[in-house]
């Protein structure tokens, strides 16, 4: 996920000061509801909604407005299983295992609408239609034509995917893929109905007036760049098990800022920076837990100096990771030199897929002189593009201090930009290299991976390696699971270590206050951060 999934946070620049702390305009110190007695989560995040959209959305922010407010054929339970949604029960899967057909549950819309089989198909031509524009329309490619359509080779009406008729949905593979059922609990993978989006045309989806809703939630209300409300769907299929009567966001920078409401009362959660650690970790209120995404640096390709591959590991030779996770973060997170997180992925004897993997080490020497050849010793100015949280300006200024000081003839300017800004630079190409998070959004290597294929729409690396299309395209094949994952590394080896197409830095922790009277407010391991649908407040 751009920016989710990664996969155990609200937004996947939590560990750069996004955080989620519960937020409201009132309620006493117990915290969690208000004083008319509504059970209200309230929460706070360092970015506000950039899109509704499941086709258009490629964010931990937008991610996590669909996952509560929209559902698809499957739903992740609390422990991260896919469970059947509004699939009523598990599919036929014909003997080769590329044909599913699901029946539908009775589910209506929020505005009373019954939800169809042909809302599947609507919405799923939609996302891997060309003229949409989705950038997440490769995690669609496991459905038979998708990508020859996203590619425009196809019309989007070969997509494999039919409506038998109102109540049963028929899914044709390109081939057996494991990771299917899992993949449909994805935002992407989420009905829309055909009819209403018609009707707004351009309008859709861009406000809560111009949405509607089948999941456990609405979104109600949205003041821009102060906070937005989501309010319990009485028209959800499953209303019965939702105990929140409302979820409360507003949108809140500073960590300290965050800190303060939650001492003063008035928030359920915060994040806490490593300076805060120390000062709580004491309190009963106090939790840490490590995170499945992965903290990065991108390095656009086509940039003058990143085109060099010299260029690339010097960066990530010349940096320490210790320094951002034992002084900046101080939060559980530990260093990685893998794009896969740990304790995600496990061969089928339990090992983790990281075990034993170490594509790069830091060493000044080295850095030092495979920057003196990439760039003949001449003097460069290169810009960090980063976010501009409270966090992700001190990590950015200890990557500068460590890059200029361990390479020869540099300087490193930073551009904060605001989380839109900066995804939308990214998505143009017009930066040298940036400063990211990525969580997972289904439980496969390859939703980590695969984003660096030639043509897959979150590639803003522009990297371009035929032997790594291939490597993907082999791994992805593959059905036996440890074949799978061995291939999976062996592409991993090729991106890191020998091209060095990106520079993973650390997994990502987090420490945090919770208040104790809130119930399964847990990060999930992939897809959207949190599900409000278990959360409960006594």
């Amino acid at each position: 996920m751009k920016k989710k999934s990664i996969l155990l946070m609200m937004t996947l620049i939590l560990a750069l000061g996004s955080v989620l702390a519960a937020c409201s305009t009132g309620g006493d110190s117990d915290g969690g509801s208000s004083s008319n007695g509504e059970k209200v989560l309230r929460l706070t995040d360092t970015s506000d909604i950039t899109t509704a959209d499941p086709a258009l959305a490629t964010d931990a922010v937008a991610f996590n407005l669909i996952a509560n407010t929209m559902e698809g054929l499957y739903r992740l339970d609390q422990d991260g299983n896919a469970v059947p949604a509004i699939a009523e029960g598990e599919p036929e899967v014909n003997e080769d295992e590329t044909v599913y057909t699901f029946t539908l549950r009775d589910a209506e819309w929020s505005n009373g609408e019954p939800v169809t089989a042909n809302d599947f198909v609507y919405a799923w031509q939609r996302a891997v239609d060309p003229e949409t524009g989705s950038q997440y329309a490769y995690i669609m490619n496991t459905v038979k034509n998708a990508e020859a359509i996203n590619t425009g080779e196809l019309p989007k009406e070969d997509l494999g995917v039919k409506a038998i008729d109102e109540k049963t949905l028929e899914v044709t593979l390109e081939r057996p893929d494991p990771s299917f059922i899992s993949l449909t609990s994805f935002g992407t993978f989420t009905p829309i109905n055909e009819a209403f989006a018609t009707e707004k045309g351009a309008d859709f989806s861009t406000n809560p007036e111009n949405h509607i809703y089948n999941g456990p939630f609405t979104w109600s209300e949205w003041d821009r760049e102060q906070g937005y409300v989501l309010t319990k769907n009485d028209a959800y299929w499953d209303a019965e098990n939702v105990s929140l009567e409302k979820v409360d966001v507003r949108v809140v920078k500073e960590t300290s800022t965050v800190v303060n409401l939650y001492e003063a009362g008035e928030v359920d959660y915060a994040g806490l920076s490593s300076e805060q650690v120390a000062a709580f970790q004491e309190n009963d209120d106090y939790n840490t837990g490590l995170r499945s995404s992965v903290g990065y640096f991108k390095f656009n390709h086509e940039d003058e100096v990143f085109a060099d591959v010299n260029a690339r590991k010097a960066i990530a030779r010349a940096v320490d990771p210790a320094g951002i996770i034992d002084q900046l973060l101080n939060n559980g997170s530990i260093a990685t030199t893998s794009f896969i997180p740990k304790d995600f992925i496990k061969y089928e004897d339990g090992t983790d897929y990281t075990e034993g993997v170490t594509h790069f080490e830091t060493n000044a020497d080295e850095a030092a002189s495979l920057w003196e050849e990439a760039t003949g010793g001449e003097v460069v100015t290169i810009e960090l593009l980063s976010f501009d949280s409270e966090v992700s300006k001190q990590i950015s200024e200890y990557m500068k201090g460590q890059i200029e000081s361990n390479l020869p003839n540099v300087t490193v300017s930073i551009s904060q930009q605001p989380f839109n800004n900066k995804l939308e630079l990214e998505a143009k190409g017009e930066y040298q290299m940036s400063f990211a998070l990525w969580g997972p959004d289904y439980q496969d290597p390859l939703t980590n991976l695969g984003i660096f294929t030639s043509d897959n729409g979150q590639n803003d690396i522009n990297y371009k390696s035929t032997a790594y299309d291939k490597l993907i395209d082999e791994a992805s094949a593959e059905t036996a699971i440890d074949a799978r994952y061995d291939k999976f590394k062996e592409a991993e080896t090729l991106l890191i270590e020998q091209d060095q197409a990106i520079m993973p830095i650390y997994q990502a922790g987090v420490a945090y206050l919770l208040r104790p009277n809130v119930e399964n407010f847990n990060r999930q391991l992939f897809g959207a951060d949190y599900q409000y649908k278990y959360v409960d407040i006594n």
